[in-house]
């Protein structure tokens, strides 16, 4: 049992056999810093926030001033709502490295509104040295556009907008080629004619188990969906964005689909059910809840394979008009989404997702529940009532004040607006952008 195995473990979230590692690994070596650090990632990973915090802190006391740690440290402060202690620790890290882009951008995340001038001359002086990467020049170039933005400069805005995406793809040029590939071709064409091969039955413990699986596209309110129904019942555990079902399909499909010449027309996704659950007993072993809150939204793919293995679960569809939803997902910057980096690329997938998830809703209507995000926002008390009811949870009143659900561990790029109360969905917000839209259509 090594500790590169361990990390690899953690990487593939398979955290029970992470566990075993490394708690054996911290017994033996209970002051090594690294094992500590690991198990803060891994905890990290499960939404198990005081844990994940008290192994950083070890993790931190035994290796002062050690970025990793410390950077570590501040996202799980980001994500508990603790902003002050995320502040201070990305101040402590620019003091250490003046050059510390991932740091600024942790910065202007938490304090958007309250920029100096003295923090964008820094950014400039950065971005000319041409010493960053890709990805940190990407970071820069959206926070410029932010700053554009504030100042009215839709011009400059877009501009700087358009330079972020395209580093951001090129960072990662390989894996982003992968993914577009895997969701343009592969996807796209077996999502109503998979094959399931043998008849290995479902294990009980799946039979009983009530999933919970928020789909849909970014940025269509799926977070406050989610953050509503973790907030008042002690039962349900928000496994957040946690990607199982299309990592055991990954990891039966393997790198075939990427290899020269492959001929995607004539495959069939083919899923064996025994080597499949297995997968799925790994990952979703690690909870003790008695309901599972999935809100990895590209499983509105995956809706038939997900009630071959779970036929208790039940989809929520959260959505919004197509106008906002790709200007939208185009200026949230998701930086390790392919396909989000392109106007006429989301508007591609979008295409996909439509044709996806209408055939599902036409299949299976009593599994899967529509939240228009504009509804959701209007009329919040009847549309969380709805929620509620669709899950089987008891609604009170305490459900409003989602905004105070400081348990839920949100790491996507709306964890601040989550914390704030709703404020009233407005119908064509992104109108000024929506030419982006009509010129790449025409």
């Amino acid at each position: 049992m090594s500790y590169e195995t361990g990390k690899l473990l953690i990487n593939n979230k398979q955290f029970k056999k992470a566990y075993y590692i490394f708690s054996k690994l911290l017994r033996e070596k209970p002051d090594d810093f690294k094992i500590n650090f690991q198990m803060g990632k891994m905890y990290y990973e499960l939404n198990d926030l005081e844990k994940s915090v008290f192994y950083f802190k070890r993790s931190n006391k035994l290796q002062p001033h050690n970025s990793n740690i410390l950077f570590n440290l501040a996202l799980v402060f980001q994500g508990m709502g603790q902003i002050e202690k995320a502040k201070k620790i990305y101040l402590d890290l620019i003091s250490i490295n003046s050059n510390d882009v991932k740091s600024y951008y942790g910065l202007f995340i938490l304090n958007i509104k309250n920029i100096t001038n003295e923090f964008i001359q820094n950014l400039e002086s950065i971005k000319n040295e041409n010493k960053i990467s890709l990805f940190e020049k990407s970071l820069i170039n959206f926070m410029f556009s932010k700053f554009a933005k504030q100042r009215g400069d839709l011009n400059n805005e877009i501009n700087f907008l358009e330079l972020s995406h395209q580093d951001c793809y090129n960072s990662n040029i390989i894996f982003n080629s992968q993914s577009d590939f895997y969701y343009k071709n592969i996807i796209a064409n077996n999502f109503n004619e998979i094959i399931f091969n043998n008849e290995y039955k479902t294990l009980p413990e799946f039979n009983n188990q009530n999933h919970i699986f928020i789909v849909g596209l970014p940025r269509s309110g799926s977070s406050l969906v989610e953050t509503i129904i973790s907030h008042n019942d002690p039962n349900i555990n928000s496994v957040g964005e946690f990607h199982g079902i299309n990592r055991s399909i990954f990891e039966q499909i393997g790198k075939t689909i990427y290899e020269k010449n492959f001929d995607y027309k004539k495959y069939k996704l083919t899923i064996d059910r025994k080597k499949f659950q297995e997968t799925l007993i790994e990952k979703y072993d690690n909870y003790e809840k008695k309901i599972y809150l999935d809100k990895s939204l590209e499983n509105f793919f995956n809706i038939e394979i997900i009630l071959q293995f779970f036929p208790n679960a039940k989809f929520i569809h959260t959505h919004r008009n197509f106008n906002d939803a790709v200007i939208g997902i185009y200026q949230a910057m998701l930086h390790e989404i392919s396909w989000t980096h392109k106007i006429e690329d989301i508007i591609g997938y979008i295409s996909i997702y439509n044709k996806t998830i209408n055939y599902f809703k036409n299949k299976y209507p009593e599994k899967i529940l529509d939240i228009e995000l504009s509804k959701l926002s209007n009329q919040k008390e009847f549309e969380t009532k709805k929620i509620l009811d669709f899950c089987n949870i008891k609604y009170d009143h305490d459900y409003l004040d989602y905004d105070k659900n400081n348990k839920l561990f949100n790491k996507t790029s709306s964890f601040l607006q989550v914390r704030n109360k709703i404020k009233e969905y407005e119908v064509n917000k992104y109108k000024p952008y929506f030419h982006l839209i009509d010129k790449k259509n025409n």
